[in-house]
């Protein structure tokens, strides 16, 4: 700070004294602070003496004791009013101490990892010594960190002399005020005498030169002054109209002769455009301006004259003012004086491009206090014009500053000829422009900025066009090389208007019946988006010209962001009234990477079915890699048993809370992760969301839900399947779900015990069963109960004769027709549970049924079916037409009617209707028919064994006399269908004990012949018998005669199974047994004694 005066004028001050106390005659003496105790000469002080280090108040003490000093020792304390106290530009002294100790720490601390990165090398073979390191990386780590302490002593040294002069703060202060003051009255001193000087040099224009009186009083009084001179000027002659006519045609001829043969290859280029008339030629240039010269000598080594001038150009002034002209006379006649044609027209064609400029400016300022206003800022430059726009598309500092856009239209030298520039001309001055968007300045800018019309706001518009063109186009291009453009998956187009930069659009699909239109507005550079009704376009539309730096990036990611938000709101806002809500994601994001692989930002969408189950989720990936629709099913151990198979519970008051606690027990559990998941092969990436699509959408999912939970039945079953496309006429055409092909054989579940049949089973169908999803029902029903949902199962069978007895509907999911050979099945369940249980069931009772038809078809001359179903199958059976007629004499025998129940599949019930022979065998005969081979027999022994038990009843009914009178009694012991025992028990008498008689009928085969063989048994529990016992006496012309179809072997006798042979057998041997009870002698049987027959 400087105490003396300033221009070397001398104030009333001492000039000797100096407060620093430097070569002054009265210096200060140095006043101790009254705080501060006295110390030894060798003690050191800490921060520039005060008490403790980094003390904040100790400025202020300082001050405080400075106010304190002796009022002897200062002739500053008290200043007049007039002097104003400074206090700007002022920092506290703690402020620096604070700053230098903080700067201290972290450049030693920067210091320190410097050095030590500095290698040095260690000493040999890992031995240390006492000796000092002198190597040369040692040595220059000490001088780096020499000059590093010496730099950092210096700060603090600088600092203690701060803090020492800051206890005479307010001295200073003082001084600082008066240095001021004194400063201020010198600059009053020089402004008065450089005005007094101003004064004086202007009044030199104000003198007049002194009057001469004496000329003035001759030439008032006489009217002359023979003093002065006389030149005798004659005035020529007025020029008549004929003159005047011949005057111009000869300058017409002169400048035509002139410019066509002396001067032709001395006119500029520009100057072609020239025309001769009236005495004159007017040189004409497009776009800038028309000059008339003339000539004024017959020479033509003379020069042209200026006559004329006018602007070329709009808009621009008719007339120039008269000093302008005045101006542009003088420079045009010099230039042509010394350079020429040429010189002449480098002059106005500069004269004019800096016109030009000026114009632009002026509506550059109008466009700016117009519609432009703080849009465009406007910068005067040399011969150039600097214009800003979109000023506050970006705030001007800050963290979200954003790049400026810019554009100069100046003059170029024309060293380098415009594009549009003659062949062959020499290169002049034009205007330029130059572009500078976002910073940067773009190359080969195709606009043009020197025409006929002058305009500002077109030269914006022009040039804001290309810059929405850019960032439109980029974003377009953006756009188009994603996936989900790129594949026409949605659809988006741009336009450019290159004059209108608000007529530029781009319009982007995003849903299937919504759009996006993206328009930047010209004068703030803002982005537009319409429908702006629409929050969401609207909210981020804000967002993007708030908060985006690169408009571009920015731009991708928000219309990507207002898509996913249009797309969630639409599936959402229409898929409650089919049932579907929105869920929260069960499992972690990590996860996700499954469905989404790419590295394009991907918006999950959850989605649950009302009727689903917890586990099974509607998965919408919504991203530029293109959108895609999952059904996923999650998995998660930490679930509760009751919510992973049970159906839900009723909906009541308490629903809410349900799913609440349902949602939260999937999100809050780490260990929940995606299971299943499936691509929905849905025919459009974006469907038009209407209730027929999400019909179609519950149909799908509901039908991949359950060919899902089949093959994975099937997998845990080791069962071979495959999955084809398949015609279902059942589902819109717009749904593809694929059949399921599953090997029959495989699927048939086998019984125990089954012996290797000649026709393995399932022979009778193709190798493979079709299961076909057929629909969703229970969608209209009250949301508490699950949907259930129903599959076509279709089996082909290989032979149709041999299924001529199955006619329409088997059952009442199972049908059959003949005309194609199939058999179909429809199964329902509910959604989540498989069809392979039931259609393993419902292929056994075919299988089974089909074998029975099968067995019934073989035996059609005495089996008779009567209706043929998968729960019940009614047949009747009797006599064939080629057997006998039965011993009553009816020609026409009983049919009997047999009911096989077949609704339990692990057990078939036989019901026989009231008098049939078959009841004491009735559970022989259930027994027969649930063995693996029990259709194919159970016809076969109905028949063999009809006559059989035919005649049992008869001899039953005739003993029932006999057991009436007292003389016996029949019993029919059945061992098994082919082995019957028949006990005769006579009552005791007078002369004989009661007996019985035990003769067992066993159906043997000889010779590929079945017989009926009688014989007598012995029980274990029978005494023994005598070798000629009454019995063997009675049974003796039976054993030994022969009759009917049957005869006697001496000890048994056989019978054919069919025709009355058996009956009359028994007829025969009940009648002597019947004689031996009544004691009467043995009838003799028909017939006569026969030969032995063998049987094997």
């Amino acid at each position: 700070m400087e105490n003396g005066a300033q221009n070397g004028l001398r104030t009333n001050h001492d000039r000797d004294l100096k407060v620093n106390g430097i070569n002054g005659v009265n210096i200060l003496k140095r006043e101790p602070s009254p705080n501060k105790p006295s110390k030894p000469s060798g003690a050191a002080t800490v921060n520039g003496g005060y008490d403790t280090p980094m003390d904040t108040d100790a400025p202020n003490s300082v001050v405080q004791a400075a106010s304190k000093a002796p009022e002897s020792g200062s002739k500053l304390k008290d200043l007049p009013p007039e002097i104003a106290h400074i206090t700007q530009n002022f920092i506290p002294l703690p402020f620096i101490l604070n700053r230098l100790a903080q700067k201290s720490h972290n450049d030693l601390q920067t210091k320190i990892e410097e050095l030590a990165r500095i290698p040095i090398h260690g000493a040999i073979n890992g031995a240390t010594g006492t000796t000092e390191d002198n190597s040369e990386e040692n040595q220059n780590k000490k001088a780096n960190l020499l000059h590093f302490i010496q730099d950092m002593h210096g700060r603090w040294i600088k600092a203690l002399v701060i803090s020492e002069w800051s206890r005479k703060a307010s001295q200073v202060s003082k001084l600082i005020d008066l240095n001021v003051h004194i400063n201020e009255q010198v600059g009053k001193y020089d402004q008065g005498l450089d005005f007094m000087g101003r004064i004086k040099r202007d009044l030199y224009g104000a003198r007049l030169p002194d009057p001469d009186i004496k000329t003035a009083l001759q030439v008032l009084s006489t009217g002359q002054a023979p003093w002065m001179p006389e030149f005798g000027y004659v005035d020529p002659p007025p020029l008549t109209v004929v003159e005047q006519m011949k005057w111009i045609n000869e300058l017409n001829t002169l400048l035509s002769v002139r410019l066509n043969l002396e001067d032709h290859d001395k006119i500029p280029y520009h100057f072609r455009d020239y025309k001769i008339d009236s005495g004159r030629v007017t040189f004409k240039v497009k776009g800038e301006f028309e000059v008339d010269l003339t000539i004024a000598d017959e020479d033509f080594e003379k020069q042209f004259w200026f006559i004329n001038f006018r602007f070329n150009f709009s808009p621009a002034p008719e007339e120039l003012t008269e000093a302008l002209m005045a101006f542009v006379e003088m420079k045009v006649n010099e230039a042509l004086a010394t350079e020429g044609l040429r010189g002449c027209y480098e002059f106005l064609h500069e004269f004019v491009l800096t016109h030009k400029i000026n114009e632009l400016r002026r509506q550059a300022l109008v466009l700016s206090r117009g519609r432009w206003i703080e849009n465009v800022k406007i910068e005067r430059l040399n011969r150039a014009l600097s214009l800003q726009y979109w000023t506050n598309r970006f705030p001007v500092s800050g963290s979200n500053a954003g790049p400026k856009s810019w554009i100069i239209v100046g003059i170029n030298s024309g060293k380098a000829p415009p594009r549009n520039s003659p062949p062959g001309t020499r290169p002049t001055s034009y205007l330029t422009l130059r572009w500078f968007r976002d910073g940067k300045e773009v190359e080969d800018v195709d606009i043009l900025a020197d025409s006929e019309e002058i305009s500002a706001e077109v030269l914006l518009k022009r040039v804001i066009a290309r810059h929405v063109e850019h960032i439109l186009s980029s974003l377009y291009a953006k756009l188009l090389s994603k996936p989900r453009f790129e594949k026409r998956q949605a659809s988006i187009s741009l336009k450019i208007d290159s004059e209108e930069p608000s007529e530029s659009t781009l319009v982007i699909q995003l849903t299937h019946s919504q759009t996006l239109t993206v328009r930047m507005n010209t004068t703030t550079g803002l982005f537009n988006m319409q429908p702006a009704a629409r929050s969401l376009i609207s909210r981020g539309e804000v967002a993007l010209n708030q908060k985006c730096k690169t408009p571009i990036e920015d731009g991708v990611s928000q219309i990507e962001t207002i898509r996913w938000q249009s797309e969630i709101d639409e599936i959402n806002r229409r898929g409650k009234g089919s049932g579907w809500h929105m869920s929260r994601r069960p499992v972690n994001s990590d996860d996700i990477r499954r469905l989404h692989p790419s590295r394009e930002p991907c918006q999950t969408l959850w989605l649950k079915r009302d009727g689903w189950g917890p586990t099974w989720y509607l998965v919408v990936c919504l991203s530029l890699a293109g959108d895609t629709w999952w059904l996923v099913e999650v998995m998660d151990d930490t679930l509760p048993n009751e919510t992973k198979g049970n159906p839900p519970r009723s909906r009541n008051l308490a629903l809410g809370s349900q799913i609440n606690a349902r949602n939260s027990a999937l999100t809050e559990q780490p260990t929940a992760r995606i299971k299943t998941y499936n691509l929905l092969p849905l025919t459009s990436a974006n469907p038009d969301l209407s209730v027929t699509f999400f019909t179609d959408l519950s149909a799908l999912t509901t039908g991949m839900i359950s060919q899902i939970t089949d093959i994975t039945t099937l997998r845990k079953n080791n069962i071979p399947y495959a999955a084809k496309p398949a015609d279902n006429p059942y589902l819109s055409p717009r749904l593809k779900i694929p059949g399921i092909y599953v090997r029959l054989v495989a699927i048939l579940p086998p019984q125990s015990g089954e012996h290797k049949s000649k026709h393995p089973r399932g022979s009778w169908a193709e190798e493979f069963v079709q299961i076909v999803f057929r629909g969703v029902r229970g969608a209209a029903v009250p949301t508490n109960r699950r949907i259930e949902v129903s599959a076509d199962v279709k089996i082909v069978v290989n032979d149709r004769s041999k299924f001529a007895l199955i006619k329409g509907n088997v059952d009442r999911d199972v049908s059959y027709h003949p005309r194609t050979g199939q058999f179909k099945l429809q199964l329902r369940t509910e959604i989540g549970k498989s069809f392979i249980e039931s259609l393993a069931a419902r292929l056994k009772a075919i299988d089974r049924l089909v074998e029975f038809v099968a067995a019934i078809s073989s035996r059609a001359n005495t089996v008779k079916c009567e209706s043929v179903t998968l729960r019940k199958v009614i047949f009747t059976y009797g006599t064939s037409g080629t057997e006998q007629v039965a011993p009553t004499g009816q020609e026409n025998q009983p049919r009997w009617r047999v009911v096989l129940d077949l609704a339990r599949s692990e057990k078939v019930n036989i019901t026989l209707e009231k008098g049939n022979p078959h009841i004491r065998v009735q559970d022989m005969l259930e027994r027969l028919v649930n063995s693996p081979v029990g259709f194919e027999q159970l016809p076969y022994w109905l028949q063999v064994t009809l006559p059989l038990h035919r005649g049992l009843d008869s001899i039953e009914d005739s003993w029932a006399e006999a057991a009436a009178k007292n003389q016996g009694e029949l019993q029919v012991l059945p061992r098994a269908l082919d082995w019957l025992n028949v006990h005769f028990q006579l009552p005791a008498s007078s002369k004989t004990p009661s007996r019985t008689l035990c003769l067992s009928f066993r159906l043997k085969s000889r010779r590929g012949q079945l017989w009926w063989n009688m014989e007598r048994y012995t029980r274990p529990e029978d005494p023994s018998r005598k070798e000629d016992d009454a019995f063997d006496a009675a049974l003796q012309p039976v054993f030994t005669g022969r009759g009917d179809g049957w005869q006697g072997h001496g000890k048994s006798a056989v019978a054919h199974p069919t025709g009355n042979s058996i009956e009359s057998l028994l007829a025969s041997v009940s009648d002597a047994v019947k004689a031996l009870a009544a004691g009467e002698a043995p009838p003799a049987p028909a017939g006569s004694q026969g030969a032995a027959i063998v049987l094997d």
